[in-house]
């Protein structure tokens, strides 16, 4: 009867504890959201620090401030730090913050300059890694498209 008792009560220990770890049924799933803002930059709105050695080289940043744009109306900043990694591809690692009127996101990633044989093309994809305000919590991606002077920021948030 002992016997019994314990497998009872091992299966009922195991039952409640299947039934906490699955999701309920009627639970929502994760919406994605997509922002786009067309981003306009000013000739002073961008720095260039060159180290040593003169020229394009590895360790060499620079600052960018850039408004954003929305159905015509400023509706952001974007405020950016990138360094040059590789000047073969001319390679950026950049951090990045969008100030928007409900809060910010920010952002990390790379960009490439030139064509990266095998690879594709020199598209910019970086990851949002979180946010303020309305954005707590935020993850997805920003891809940009443009020029440098005039582009278009798409965000696309989980």
């Amino acid at each position: 009867m002992k016997n019994t008792s314990l497998i009872a009560a091992l299966a009922a220990a195991a039952a409640a504890a299947g039934v906490a770890v699955l999701p309920a049924s009627g639970q929502d799933q994760p919406t994605t959201r997509t922002l786009t803002f067309v981003s306009t930059e000013r000739g002073g709105d961008e720095k260039f620090v060159d180290v040593k050695p003169k020229g394009y080289s590895v360790g060499d940043s620079y600052l960018l401030s850039a408004l954003l744009h929305r159905g015509g109306h400023v509706a952001g900043r974007i405020e950016a730090h990138c360094s040059l990694q590789d000047p073969t591809y001319h390679a950026q690692a950049c951090t990045i913050t969008a100030i928007l009127a409900d809060g910010q996101l920010t952002l990390q990633g790379a960009g490439l300059d030139k064509k990266l044989p095998g690879v594709g093309g020199t598209a910019e994809a970086y990851a949002v890694t979180g946010g303020t305000g309305a954005y707590v919590g935020a993850a997805g991606t920003m891809t940009r498209r443009g020029n440098g002077r005039r582009d278009t920021l798409t965000f696309t948030l989980q």
